[in-house]
């Protein structure tokens, strides 16, 4: 247990230096866009924390993939509603969010459709990465094979 919270402790700290620097490109954008004019300094400095918390939390969180009692599926669901949870708050809080069932929805649907999408990926790219490995032990089986019976003769 006490390699896990380290774990936490560690990505999450790896992560949360991030949080600002995403932070400053969106507001890059946004102003470029004349969407924001003016920071408001408290405002600015709660959003700094903030995001540096949620960047802590969601780096933290990819610990479970080193869980190895944990099944993949379980790990998988984990994240994801940590990292919902944690974004979903954190946006609400900072009035990124707006309240209501509509916003709240076409977020939650973005947010799981966003999440699906970067898992496709990747589970695409690790059976394309496992075929390949396969195969390749498979020729070096067939080499040792063949060569053991050249060495047998």
């Amino acid at each position: 247990m006490k390699k896990i919270i380290l774990g936490f402790i560690h990505n999450g700290f790896m992560a949360c230096g991030f949080g600002p620097i995403i932070w400053a490109i969106v507001y890059f954008f946004l102003d470029k866009n004349g969407v924001v004019e003016v920071l408001d300094v408290k405002k600015t400095v709660v959003e700094i924390i903030t995001v540096t918390i949620l960047a802590f939390i969601a780096g933290g969180i990819n610990i479970v993939y080193h869980i190895e009692q944990l099944p993949l599926m379980a790990a998988i669901s984990a994240h994801g509603i940590v990292l919902y949870l944690d974004y979903t708050i954190i946006y609400l809080f900072n009035g990124w969010l707006a309240s209501g069932l509509k916003p709240f929805l076409v977020f939650t649907v973005c947010f799981i459709m966003g999440y699906s999408i970067v898992w496709v990926i990747i589970y695409l790219v690790m059976t394309r990465n496992a075929n390949r490995l396969n195969q390749k032990l498979t020729q070096l089986q067939k080499r040792r094979i063949s060569s053991g019976m050249k060495n047998n003769s």
